[in-house]
């Protein structure tokens, strides 16, 4: 019986855990970068700051078709092990 208790315990601990996830992703307040977009699928800005760009339609926009460009970014940033990863939001190409 005891063993039982236990094993309920555990799952809801972890249902709770998995509900509690995107609630951390959407309390993510955006930031706005300014930097380079190259052909990595990057923006680096002018510290030498690397983002990575997350595979969404705009992000897909920004690192296809402005390669080269100096762009201000707004997105979400995530760290993914020792990676930045930005969600676009908004982005505008700069002229030089």
């Amino acid at each position: 019986m005891r063993k039982g208790k236990l094993n309920v315990a555990m799952v809801l601990v972890t249902m709770a855990m998995l509900l509690a996830a995107p609630w951390t992703a959407v309390a993510s307040e955006a930031i706005t970068v300014t930097g380079e977009v190259n052909d990595n699928y990057q923006i680096v800005d002018g510290d030498g700051q690397v983002y990575e760009v997350a595979d969404t339609d705009m992000g897909n926009t920004l690192t296809e078709q402005h390669i080269g460009d100096k762009a201000k970014v707004t997105g979400t940033v995530a760290k993914e092990g020792d990676l930045n990863v930005i969600t676009v939001i908004d982005f505008e190409v700069l002229a030089e």
